[in-house]
C-alpha cells in the first residue's frame, strides 16, 4: 500500500547511514554561536529623484546608507536594506502611524558635484517571527520549508549581507565583486572580463544556522573606454597575441572588424565625455560596425554635402586619434541612422551584470579555497564587528565547522568477458571489450571543413584509425569504406545532411544508421553548426549523428584516445552497452523488476525569457534491469518561468508503456526517479503538480494492478557548499579534495529531513562540488545506506565516459536531452512593447501534431501556444503563455534510441 504524499521531504531514516569509512571534513560554514531568534519588522522604501521617477538600485542604496549616517530612523535604531524591503528590530516608524516621508541631500550626486534632493517614502509592512527557524532546525522538527520560513530565510539574509552590499559592487543580494588593482585583472579570450568575487548565505544545518561562504565569479562587459578594451576582443584573431593600442593607428582587418561586430553588437555605449541635459551620459545602442573607417564612412551635412566622420570631428570637436578605425552604427526611430567613432565611447559596467548569470570559479586548489575564504571571513565580511547582525543579537564563530563524512567503497563492473574490473583512486576503469558491441553497417561521414584544412588522405587515416578503435572494444564495422561527402561549411546544411544520409544507405534493406559529421568548431551555443546538425537529422531525417572535430583528427597520439572516448558513444547510441555493475551491485530492494528515471528542464536566459522563447523539460527512464538502456522524452513548457514539468503525465506513461513493450508485457514493481533544478521553495510545488500527476498516471497504466512503488530524490548541483579532509592523508592525492564516494548527511543538513551530499566524482583541478539529494517520497522504505549505495554506484553507468560521474546517470542523460531538444522547438517572439524584452530569434508554429507523415512525431501548436505577455485578455495572476508553440520531435527511427548521449 502506498504512504500518503507528505508535503516535505520524507522523513531521515531512524537507522543512520554507517556504510563506509569515516573520516573528518572541513566544510565552508561559520556556525551561528548566539542567536535569540527575535520578531523583526518589516518596511517598504520607495526612493524618488525630485522629478518624482524611481531610484535605481545603486543610488537607493546610496541614500538609504546616507539616511543611516544621518540616523533618519532614530540615534540608536539598525536597519537592513535588500533593495527593496527594509527591516529592523527597531520600530523605524513613530507618532502612531504607519509610514513616512524623508527628505534626504546625497552629497556629491548632482550636476558638478552638487548634493541632490531624493524622498524616501517608508511604510510599515508585516513583523516576522524569526521562531519560525528555530523550530524547523531542531532535532525531532515536524516543520517543513514553506512560504513562512522561505520568507524568514530572506530576512536573514538581509541582515547577514546588508553591510557589505553597500561596500563592494554586488550581484543579486548575495554576492560581492572587491575591485581588483589593474595588474590584478583578468581578461577572457574575446575581451571580457572576469570579476572575482565572494558569496555568502543563511543556511540551516543540524540544530544551528550556518553561513556559507564561497568564492564566486561573473562575467562582465569591462568597463571604459572601447579603445582601451578592442586589443583584448581582437586578440589572437590575426597573430598569436594581443594589438597594442598604438596598433590601432593603423586600423583593422576584416577578420578583426567580424570578430568586434560579435562582441559588440546590442552593446550599450555611452560618451566618454559630454553629459545630457540632466547630469546623465547619453546611451545608444550598438546595431552593428561598419566595414568602412571613420576616415571613409560619409553621411551629408547641411551646407557641406557629403562629408567623412573624421572631417566632421575635426572641424566642429576635436581631430580623431585613431581615423582609421570603423565607426558604430546606432539606430534611432523615424531617423537616419548614426554614425559614431569607436574612440568617444565607452561601456557602462552596470550594463553587464545583465549579460550572464554568475559561474563558480571552479580551477582553485581546495586549500587555497579555503584559504582565502577565511582571509574574506576576516577581512571583507567582518562579521564579529557587523552593526547589523550585532542589532539582532547574533554572534558567528570565526572557524569553518568540522564535521564527520563517509567514503563508500566503488562498485565492481563487468566487461563481455566477464572479467571483473575495480575502479581506481579516481573511479576511472578501463573495458578490454564491451559488454554488448553494436553493428555498424549504414554510415557515411559529411565534412564540414575545407578539404584544403582536412585533405583526403589524412581524414580517411583518421577513419582507418576510429575503426580499428572501434573494432577493438568489440564492435563490428561492416562497411569499412563510408562515403565521405566535402560540405559547405558556412551554408545549405540540410541538404549536406540528406547527401550524407542517402549515401549512408549501403544496405538498401535497412534504415541509414549514422552519420559522422566532422566540423570546423563544436559550438553548441544557438549559432553554432552543432544544433543544427542535431535538429536535422533527429527531427528531419531520423539519423543518429556523432560530431567530430576536424583539428582532433590531425593530432595523431591524443586521436587515439579520443578515437576510444568515441568508441563508448558510437557503442551507446546504436544500441550498444559498454560495461555493467556486477549482479547483485544494484540493489532495488525488490524481486520485480526496477525502472529508473531522471528528469531536467533547460530554462532560457533572462533575455530570452522576455522574448518568449519555452522552458524544454526532458524525462529519461531506463529500460533493462542493468539499468544501462534508457529512452527519453521532451517537451515544451507552454506556460513561460514554468519551474514544473507540464506534461509529466504524458511523458511519464509513454516511458512506462515503452518499457512494458521491452519487458515482455512486464511494469515496473518499483520506480527511482531523480528529479533535477528544483530548489527548497519549490519542493512542495513539485509534489502536488509532478508527483500527484503520476500517480494517476499508474492508476491508468496499471489499472487492477498495484501501482509501483515510488521514491522521488531532488537532486541539486547548483549550491555553495565545499569540502576538504582535515587530514591530508584522506584527501585525493591527485588534486586534494575528498575522494569519490564521500557521503555528508550530518552537520549542515537539517536532522529531520532524508537529505544527503554526496561526491561522486574525482576532480583533479579545483575544488570538488558534491550533488546534493532530497529524498521527498519513499515508497520503497529504503534505509539511509540503502539510498545512498544506489544512489552512487549509479553514478557509474554513463555511456560517455569510463568514470563515475557528478550526479547520477539518469539526470545527466535528461540534461543532455533538454540542452539538445531546445533547438526543436519553434514559439513566435513576443513584441518588445508587450514584455519589455528586444526581439529576437524563434521560429513560427501551427497547429501541433503527434507521429506525423514519416514517423515524425509533434507536440504543440494550437493547444500549447496563445496567451501573450501581460495585458488583453490575460487575469493579473495568470502566466503568460508560449505564443504558438511548437514542439518538433525526433523521429519514430531514433525516438527509443539512446541518439543523446
Amino acid at each position: 500500500m502506498s504512504q500518503q504524499i507528505a508535503p516535505a521531504p520524507s522523513p531521515r531514516p531512524k537507522e543512520e547511514g554507517k556504510a563506509g569509512v569515516p573520516f573528518e571534513i572541513m566544510a565552508n560554514f561559520l556556525e551561528v554561536k548566539k542567536f535569540g531568534f527575535p520578531t523583526i519588522k518589516s518596511y517598504t522604501l520607495e526612493i524618488l529623484n525630485q522629478n518624482r521617477m524611481k531610484a535605481n538600485k545603486k543610488v537607493s542604496d546610496e541614500v538609504f546608507l546616507q539616511m543611516l549616517k544621518e540616523k533618519k530612523f532614530g540615534p540608536k535604531a539598525y536597519a537592513a536594506f535588500d533593495g527593496n524591503i527594509v527591516y529592523s528590530l527597531n520600530d523605524l516608524i513613530s507618532g502612531g502611524t504607519n509610514s513616512r516621508r524623508i527628505d534626504i541631500m546625497l552629497p556629491g550626486a548632482g550636476d558638478a558635484g552638487r548634493p541632490k534632493k531624493y524622498t524616501a517614502y517608508l511604510k510599515y509592512s508585516r513583523p516576522f517571527d524569526l521562531a519560525e527557524m528555530k523550530e524547523y532546525i531542531k532535532v525531532g522538527s515536524n516543520q517543513p520549508w514553506d512560504s513562512s520560513i522561505q520568507t524568514i530565510y530572506i530576512v536573514l539574509n538581509a541582515f547577514l549581507n546588508a553591510k557589505v552590499r553597500t561596500q563592494f559592487l554586488s550581484y543579486g543580494k548575495k554576492a560581492i565583486f572587491p575591485e581588483p588593482s589593474q595588474s590584478n585583472k583578468t581578461f577572457l579570450p574575446g575581451g571580457v572580463e572576469l570579476k572575482k568575487g565572494f558569496w555568502q548565505t543563511m543556511r540551516p544545518g543540524w540544530n544551528k544556522l550556518l553561513i556559507n561562504i564561497d568564492i564566486c565569479a561573473t562575467t562582465y562587459y569591462p568597463s571604459g573606454n572601447l579603445i582601451d578594451i578592442i586589443p583584448y576582443i581582437i586578440a589572437d584573431v590575426e597573430s598569436p597575441g594581443m594589438r597594442t593600442k598604438n596598433d590601432l593607428r593603423r586600423g583593422l582587418s576584416r577578420r578583426e572588424i567580424i570578430c568586434l561586430q560579435k562582441f559588440i553588437n546590442g552593446l550599450s555605449i555611452t560618451t566618454n565625455s559630454s553629459r545630457g541635459d540632466r547630469g546623465m551620459k547619453p546611451c545608444h545602442k550598438i546595431d552593428r560596425i561598419t566595414d568602412k573607417s571613420a576616415d571613409e564612412c560619409r553621411f551629408y551635412l547641411e551646407g557641406k554635402g557629403q562629408i567623412s566622420v573624421s572631417q566632421y570631428y575635426r572641424d566642429h570637436i576635436a581631430a580623431l586619434e585613431f581615423p582609421l578605425l570603423p565607426c558604430v552604427v546606432v539606430k534611432k526611430p523615424k531617423r537616419d541612422d548614426i554614425l559614431l567613432p569607436l574612440e568617444k565611447y565607452g561601456t557602462d559596467i552596470l550594463n553587464s551584470a545583465q549579460r550572464k548569470a554568475m559561474i563558480e570559479k571552479t580551477a582553485i586548489h581546495p586549500n587555497d579555497r579555503f584559504d582565502a575564504l577565511r582571509k574574506a571571513s576576516q577581512t571583507i565580511y567582518k562579521h564579529q564587528s557587523d552593526e547589523n547582525l550585532a542589532s539582532i543579537g547574533m554572534e558567528i564563530d570565526k572557524d569553518f565547522i568540522r564535521i564527520q563524512a563517509r567514503l563508500l567503497p566503488p562498485p565492481k563492473l563487468i566487461d563481455r568477458d566477464k572479467e571483473e574490473i575495480i575502479p581506481d583512486s579516481s573511479n576511472n576503469w578501463e573495458v578490454k571489450k564491451f559488454v554488448k558491441g553494436c553493428d555498424i553497417y549504414n554510415w557515411s561521414v559529411v565534412v564540414f571543413e575545407d578539404i584544403k584544412e582536412l585533405p583526403k588522405q589524412l581524414l580517411q587515416n583518421a577513419l582507418i584509425q576510429l575503426m580499428e578503435a572501434l573494432a577493438h572494444k568489440g564492435i563490428n564495422v561492416q562497411n569499412n569504406r563510408p562515403s565521405i561527402y566535402y560540405a559547405n561549411p558556412q551554408g545549405d546544411y540540410e541538404k549536406s545532411l540528406q547527401i550524407g544520409s542517402n549515401n549512408a544507405y549501403k544496405d538498401k534493406t535497412r534504415a541509414p544508421q549514422l552519420i559522422i559529421c566532422v566540423v570546423q568548431k563544436k559550438t553548441k551555443g544557438d549559432s553554432g553548426i552543432h544544433p543544427i546538425i542535431k535538429k536535422i537529422c533527429g527531427v528531419e531525417l531520423g539519423v543518429i549523428t556523432q560530431c567530430i572535430v576536424a583539428s582532433n583528427m590531425k593530432l595523431d597520439i591524443k586521436w587515439r584516445q579520443i578515437c576510444s572516448n568515441l568508441a563508448l558513444k558510437i557503442n551507446g547510441k546504436l544500441g550498444g552497452v559498454n560495461s555493467t555493475l556486477i549482479n547483485k551491485e544494484l540493489k532495488f530492494k525488490t524481486a520485480k523488476t526496477s525502472m529508473v528515471f531522471g528528469a531536467d528542464v533547460f530554462h532560457p536566459s533572462k533575455e530570452d525569457k522576455k522574448k518568449g522563447r519555452p522552458s524544454v523539460a526532458a524525462v529519461c527512464a531506463s529500460m533493462n534491469p542493468e539499468v544501462t538502456k534508457y529512452v527519453a522524452r521532451y517537451d515544451m513548457n507552454r506556460t513561460l518561468n514554468n519551474e514544473t514539468i507540464e506534461r509529466m503525465d504524458n511523458m511519464t506513461k509513454e516511458l512506462l508503456i515503452e518499457f512494458e513493450k521491452q519487458n515482455n508485457g512486464a511494469l515496473p514493481d518499483q520506480i527511482i526517479f531523480y528529479r533535477d533544478g528544483v530548489a527548497e521553495g519549490q519542493f512542495e510545488m513539485v509534489i502536488n503538480e509532478e508527483i500527484s500527476v503520476m500517480k494517476e498516471v499508474f492508476k491508468e497504466v496499471y489499472g487492477s494492478k498495484d501501482p509501483p512503488r515510488l521514491t522521488y530524490l531532488i537532486v541539486q548541483k547548483r549550491h555553495h557548499a565545499r569540502f576538504v579532509p582535515v587530514n591530508s592523508e584522506d584527501a585525493d592525492p591527485n588534486g586534494g579534495n575528498c575522494k569519490p564516494g564521500t557521503v555528508v548527511d550530518t552537520g549542515i543538513v537539517v536532522p529531520q529531513y532524508f537529505t544527503f551530499f554526496l561526491q561522486s566524482h574525482a576532480s583533479p583541478l579545483g575544488t570538488a562540488r558534491s550533488t546534493y539529494y532530497h529524498v521527498i517520497l519513499n515508497e520503497g522504505n529504503f534505509t539511509a545506506d540503502e539510498i545512498h549505495e544506489l544512489t552512487y554506484k549509479l553514478c557509474f553507468l554513463s555511456s560517455r565516459c569510463n568514470l563515475s560521474i557528478s550526479h547520477v546517470t539518469p539526470v545527466h542523460y535528461a540534461h543532455h536531452v533538454a540542452n539538445q531538444a531546445k533547438h526543436f522547438m519553434k514559439w513566435d517572439v513576443i513584441p518588445e512593447e508587450r514584455f519589455g524584452g528586444r526581439g529576437g530569434r524563434g521560429g513560427r508554429g501551427g497547429r501541433g501534431q503527434r507521429g506525423g507523415r514519416g514517423g515524425r512525431g509533434q507536440r504543440g501548436g494550437r493547444g500549447g501556444g496563445g496567451g501573450s505577455s501581460g495585458g488583453g485578455d490575460m487575469s493579473p495572476t495568470e502566466k503568460p503563455k508560449v505564443r504558438n508553440g511548437q514542439c518538433e520531435i525526433v523521429r519514430n527511427s531514433i525516438l527509443n534510441k539512446m541518439y543523446f548521449v
